[in-house]
C-alpha cells in the first residue's frame, strides 16, 4: 500500500476509533451520513446568516465554493485549488504538507466524498477563520461502507490577486456539534 493511501486509511481508523460504540450495534454509514447531512445542511444556512462582515460572507462562501468542488471534482483536485502558496496542510500522524502540490498529493488516492460547511467564520482584512463540520464517506479497502465524521479549523488568507485561500488547514475526527 503507498504512503498516501495508508495515511488517508490511517485517519478514516482514527475516526472510526472516535466512535464510541464501533460494533454490531453502532450506526451503519448510511445512518451516520444521513444525520451528518442534516448538520451540515443547517450548518451552513448558520455561518451564511450569520456572518456580518463583507470579508465573513466571503470566506463563508469560499467554504462553501471549496466544499461543492471537492464532492464533484474530489478532495485532491478541491484542497490544490484552494491552497494559498505558502498553505499548510496539518494531516493526523503525518509530516506537515506545504503548498497546494504537497497538498494535493495528501489526498492521492483518495476516493472518498467529502462533504462539510461552515459553522462560524471571524474575518478581519487579508485574514479569517472557518471552523465547521464534515462527513467522510466511501468504501474501505474491505469493501464495506465507511462514513465519519469530524471538525475542522481553516485559516483563510487572501492572495497577491484577493482571492481568498487556505493558509492553513486542520481536522479532527468527531462528533457533530
Amino acid at each position: 500500500m503507498n504512503r498516501r493511501l495508508t495515511l488517508i486509511t490511517a485517519t478514516v481508523a482514527l475516526a472510526l476509533s472516535a466512535i464510541p460504540a464501533f460494533a454490531a450495534d453502532a450506526p451503519s454509514a448510511e445512518a451516520i451520513l444521513a444525520e451528518a447531512r442534516t448538520k451540515i445542511a443547517a450548518a451552513a444556512a448558520k455561518a451564511r446568516a450569520n456572518a456580518k462582515t463583507p470579508e465573513e460572507k466571503a470566506i463563508v462562501e469560499a467554504d462553501l465554493a471549496f466544499a461543492a468542488d471537492a464532492a464533484k471534482r474530489g478532495a485532491g483536485a478541491a484542497f490544490k485549488a484552494v491552497y494559498h502558496s505558502q498553505g499548510k496542510l496539518l494531516p493526523a500522524r503525518a509530516p506537515v504538507a506545504v503548498g497546494p502540490e504537497a497538498v494535493a498529493a495528501v489526498f492521492k488516492d483518495d476516493t472518498s466524498l467529502w462533504e462539510w460547511a461552515p459553522v462560524e467564520a471571524v474575518a478581519n482584512g487579508d485574514l479569517g477563520v472557518t471552523w465547521g463540520i464534515a462527513a467522510i464517506s466511501g468504501k474501505g479497502e474491505d469493501g464495506k461502507a465507511f462514513a465519519v465524521t469530524t471538525r475542522y479549523t481553516t485559516v483563510w488568507r487572501k492572495d497577491a490577486a484577493g482571492v481568498w485561500k487556505i493558509w492553513m488547514d486542520v481536522g479532527t475526527p468527531g462528533p457533530l456539534p
